[in-house]
């Protein structure tokens, strides 16, 4: 795996805190995920990768419907995460393979299937992981994204993406929906399929999730506190006794076919 100082700091970040995002609740949930699957058309045959793991909740998912599933994550510590979790679902038909999402280890046309979920806005070359993920897939396979979206109002885009890197230094960016379909259709993707779907954020697990130190936290909710109405309006801001419950944002939903 190539070494940068932003795949150092993906490491350093996620390394400590990897056991959160098996618990996390917007990790477990499985709205977005049964989206996903519903769209990826498995076959009991298939041979499926997912890039950037995390937990491993999505690759748990798919090992019930395909014949064998690659788990691959940039973190050691989350594959052992997303091992602790495939035993407790008696998954056995898991592999976990530590990879960059921007140059993966697998041949051209490995995969009849390949995932990606709430992780692409780590990446700091999300066009590189996009091609990888093409790359990697067979020729007629289905290549499946997930990830946070803002919208195209540059202040509220401005907003959330300034919150999330105050949150989770190893941020980088969430897209639009619009730069999520150039992506694709530049690495050779006919999209088959693109939603947009709300998701609620519990506010104190969110924000708590990534380990940062309490001033850190509270600089994070005094953001939202302290928002401009249009922002606390369009991410959906719940606040009882002067703290934030919730937020909630949006997450584009894409599945493409290979040529």
């Amino acid at each position: 795996m190539s070494e940068t100082p932003a795949k150092s700091k993906t490491r350093s970040q996620f390394a400590p805190v990897a056991a959160n995002y098996r618990l996390s609740v917007d990790h477990t949930d499985a709205d977005d995920r049964e989206v996903l699957i519903s769209r990826l058309a498995f076959e009991p045959t298939h041979t499926a990768l997912d890039v950037a793991t995390g937990g491993g909740h999505t690759a748990a998912a798919f090992a019930l419907r395909v014949r064998r599933v690659v788990a691959s994550d940039l973190t050691p510590e989350m594959l052992r995460e997303a091992r602790i979790l495939a035993t407790q679902k008696g998954r056995t038909n898991i592999v976990f393979v530590a990879a960059d999402a921007e140059v993966l280890p697998f041949r051209t046309d490995a995969f009849d299937r390949v995932t990606c979920r709430i992780a692409p806005h780590h990446f700091p070359d999300v066009c590189a992981s996009v091609a990888e993920m093409v790359r990697v897939t067979k020729p007629g396979g289905l290549v499946g994204i997930i990830d946070s979206v803002v919208p195209e109002d540059p202040a509220l885009d401005a907003f959330m993406n300034g919150v999330e890197r105050v949150r989770d230094p190893s941020h980088v960016r969430s897209y639009r929906m619009e730069e999520w379909v150039k992506f694709l259709t530049d690495a050779g993707l006919s999209l088959r399929y693109i939603s947009c779907a709300w998701k609620e954020h519990t506010f104190p697990e969110w924000v708590a999730r990534t380990g940062r130190p309490d001033v850190v936290r509270r600089e994070v909710e005094d953001t939202f506190l302290h928002a401009f109405p249009r922002a606390k309006e369009f991410f959906r801001v719940k606040v009882e006794n002067d703290r934030v419950v919730s937020y909630s944002d949006e997450k584009g939903i894409f599945v493409g076919r290979k040529s």
